[in-house]
């Protein structure tokens, strides 16, 4: 069914050149992040004679945050990753293949693994023991906030290592593993050598963000599809007519992290309209909110608060917070 304000596939304009600019700015803020953070702790280490301990807290405190900037821009550029698992990042077809394992792998996911991991979560959305997120996210929520990314990432380096060593000679499966291991290794590479020569230790960069990133990406992550009822078997839903049900949450939050996040906050559209570019997703929401059922909330802690008297699959459907 087509709805009205909602563009066709073939209607719709990829941004070219916006998702371009933002990738140059997310990686520009990603590295301002980790020369922020070495160049602020050495002034630190310098100029703060008091005990070891107010060092070490002072120090820390200051490449913790600077870990946190970067892991929402890591962020940032794994949502722009996603919109090339649908095809919709570049209109080029190659050039969306290579750019998205190049961004996929500095977010430190292998893009091929990521599209089949992705692709089986919608075909399975909120479904239980179906999605392929389950094992992330259905445990109390302390854990899924802390552990639930690392259970996410390892499953996709898992299908990634299965398909280099059952799939790698089929043609289908090649060129995609083969993109993924280079890029990784070139990713990895600039993490774990380059940026050291240049005189920025592991310690003052990679670390602050991997200690800072599981709980950045649950904090958004957990409100994709956390607290909602499970969702019914597609051939149960022909059969009782609930085809419109809801799987995911619209977040209404600030502009500027609707920005870096590429719209991610309007998940349940992405899910009721997955081939959109991201920069329709607002638009594509304000045209059918009166049409389509959505559950709203008025930001991302606000709805991680509510989401301690919720389970993975809610007994009751939410309430919407009112749109502001």
């Amino acid at each position: 069914m087509q709805y009205s304000g909602v563009p066709t596939p073939g209607e719709q304009v990829i941004p070219n050149a916006r998702n371009l600019f933002k990738i140059i700015v997310l990686f520009a803020l990603i590295l301002s992040a980790f020369v922020a953070g070495h160049y602020g702790a050495i002034t630190i280490e310098k100029n703060l004679e008091n005990s070891e301990f107010i060092l070490f807290i002072a120090k820390w405190s200051w490449l913790l945050l600077c870990g946190t900037l970067a892991s929402v821009a890591l962020q940032g550029l794994g949502i722009l990753a996603h919109d090339a698992v649908h095809k919709v990042l570049l209109s080029k077809l190659w050039l969306n293949e290579l750019v998205a394992a190049f961004i996929s792998a500095f977010s430190l996911l292998p893009f091929s693994a990521n599209r089949q991991f992705h692709l089986q979560h919608h075909r399975f959305s909120h479904q239980k023991n179906l999605d392929p997120e389950e094992p992330m996210h259905n445990h109390p929520l302390w854990f899924s906030i802390t552990v639930g990314s690392i259970i996410g990432l390892l499953i996709q380096y898992q299908i990634l290592f299965f398909n280099l060593f059952t799939r790698f000679f089929q043609k289908r499966y090649f060129l995609p593993v083969l993109m993924d291991i280079l890029f990784l290794g070139l990713a990895y590479s600039c993490y774990f050598i380059l940026l050291p020569l240049n005189g920025i230790p592991i310690e003052h960069s990679l670390l602050p963000m991997l200690l800072t990133l599981p709980i950045v990406f649950s904090v958004r992550a957990i409100s994709d599809h956390y607290g909602l009822p499970a969702i019914a078997a597609k051939e149960k839903r022909s059969s009782t007519g609930k085809q419109n049900e809801v799987s995911g949450w619209v977040i209404i939050t600030s502009p500027i992290l609707e920005w870096l996040w590429s719209g991610v906050n309007y998940h349940e559209v992405h899910h009721k309209f997955p081939y959109l570019s991201h920069t329709y997703l607002k638009a594509t929401f304000i045209a059918t909110h009166e049409q389509l059922p959505y559950v709203v909330a008025n930001g991302y802690l606000r709805n991680l608060w509510r989401h301690i008297q919720r389970d993975y699959y809610n007994n009751k459907l939410p309430k919407s917070d009112t749109i502001t």
